[in-house]
């Protein structure tokens, strides 16, 4: 059976995530910081291991990774951890330590991963699932660093599914709309639920397209053709 790397899974989308694949069959493996978050989705399915690591600590993601990459037992990588500062760029508390956590979790992270656990053997089928946002296209004013790594993210994701190409990596963009996460708890309306999100995103796990724009997102990939400032003025007021 498939195992795939989760992170972000101590709570919202990823800890749907491992738990949608576990129910399906699939093994996971769990990654997150908060260790007893973990040990509690751990007891929820024999088939998640978890593993706590702040994706933050280079040194610690590069260990683990390689470590694991060693073995070679991987089918697939759902980079789904990320940070959001919902401030502007110039707030009293909004310092370099800020910027920092966003761009490691959200950008260099996914990348790192992506390069280590990569499979070593020619042939072998991978999907990389990189879970972004309409952020990436259309930003906001209190969510600079955020949409500007979720910008770079979509940018990987392209450039690797055009290394990739007819090999059997395979790379997936999710275009989500609000989801409600704690991450966007106390703003927005019409969030989709965590669970809604992760049934999406697992869909990207099955051969098909490269970008998959979920819920309202799908309306912003029209508006992207025939009304840009419309889809912009809508990402706006998230």
């Amino acid at each position: 059976m498939a195992r795939y790397v989760v992170t972000g899974a101590s709570s919202g989308i990823g800890r749907e995530i491992a738990l949608q694949l576990a129910s399906a069959g699939y093994d996971v493996i769990a990654v997150g910081r908060d260790r007893e978050r973990l040990e509690d989705l751990a007891l929820r399915d024999r088939r998640i291991e978890t593993f706590a690591l702040d994706l933050r600590d280079r040194a610690a993601l590069i260990a683990w990774a390689s470590e694991l990459a060693d073995d070679d037992v991987t089918d697939g990588l759902i980079n789904n951890a990320a940070i959001q500062h919902n401030v502007r760029f110039d707030d009293p508390g909004y310092g370099i330590d800020e910027i920092a956590s966003e761009v490691e979790t959200n950008l260099l992270a996914p990348m790192l991963l992506s390069r280590l656990l990569l499979p070593k053997r020619v042939g072998r089928p991978f999907v990389i699932v990189n879970v972004g946002t309409a952020l990436a296209r259309y930003p906001k004013t209190t969510s600079a660093v955020y949409s500007a790594t979720k910008a770079g993210l979509r940018m990987f994701s392209d450039a690797l599914a055009l290394r990739c190409g007819a090999s059997s990596v395979r790379v997936v963009d999710i275009v989500l709309p609000l989801v409600d996460t704690p991450m966007t708890s106390g703003r927005g309306s019409g969030k989709i639920g965590a669970s809604e999100a992760a049934t999406a995103i697992l869909a990207a796990i099955e051969p098909g397209k490269t970008r998959i724009h979920v819920g309202k997102a799908r309306l912003l990939r029209l508006l992207e053709v025939i009304a840009p400032p419309a889809a912009a003025a809508i990402i706006r007021r998230l």
